[in-house]
């Protein structure tokens, strides 16, 4: 963190997307995404920095140590303080929390440039970074908090259609079945306990409401990459083919 090359623009102390990626132990690609899947959260000006044409050829000119292959450069996006924040946001990952705190207190910290101004505009740039930290804050603990409920409702509905799916339709055999249609859906609620350790001090297995608000993105990756096992996949093959023999 410290090695990072400090770089201003108009007096802004700012970061490319490759510093930031860096910073968060990241890749750049996942800093662009972030913003791509989120555009209506920055605000130009404020969270970042377009450059283009002119101005562009003006930075690189200027800072073209920083930027990786600057010829190749057609579009460069610089992050501010609030941009970094947004994007910690986004990754949700405690070493990119870390990351933005240690930038906070080192990077975008500019004592000289404050010393210079006004105490009406110190005071106004105080309320501001104190109003981010408590929005850090806020939303690490909102992330630390169980689904809430459309969040839940909506992970129940994934699990029952990747149970369809497994099941072969809702006018298969194995899905008529009960005993197998329930065997399937709580394989794959019990494979979400077991990722993200959803039971008690006792052992005793939780409800999968009580995953936390942060893991929702991995649990419905992990249901979407659910494989049925064995013992279960020859059940359903063979009350399927129940099922084929009687058309038959």
């Amino acid at each position: 963190m410290n090695d990072l090359k400090v770089i201003e623009y108009q007096n802004i102390r700012v970061l490319t997307t490759q510093q930031i990626a860096d910073a968060y132990e990241t890749e750049e690609r996942r800093i662009s995404e972030n913003y791509n899947a989120n555009k209506s959260r920055y605000e130009e000006g404020k969270h970042y920095i377009k450059l283009e044409g002119a101005s562009l050829k003006e930075f690189l000119q200027s800072a073209n140590s920083v930027v990786q292959n600057p010829g190749k450069v057609r579009t460069l996006y610089l992050w501010t303080e609030k941009g970094a924040f947004l994007q910690a946001k986004s990754l949700n990952t405690d070493k990119a929390w870390e990351a933005y705190s240690n930038l906070i207190d080192g990077y975008y910290k500019q004592k000289d440039v404050l010393e210079g101004l006004s105490q009406e505009m110190m005071a106004i740039i105080t309320i501001d970074r104190k109003q981010v930290h408590m929005e850090k804050r806020m939303d690490k603990l909102e992330y630390d908090i169980p689904l809430y409920g459309a969040e839940a409702d909506e992970l129940s509905s994934h699990v029952k259609r990747k149970g369809v799916k497994v099941l072969g339709g809702k006018q298969s055999e194995a899905y008529k079945d009960s005993e197998i249609r329930s065997k399937v859906y709580r394989d794959i609620y019990d494979q979400i306990r077991r990722e993200f350790n959803l039971y008690d001090d006792s052992g005793k297995a939780r409800s999968y409401k009580a995953l936390k608000r942060k893991y929702l993105a991995d649990s419905h990756e992990l249901v979407d990459c659910y494989q049925v096992p064995t013992y279960l996949a020859e059940l359903i093959e063979a009350a399927n083919a129940q099922m084929n023999l009687g058309v038959a």
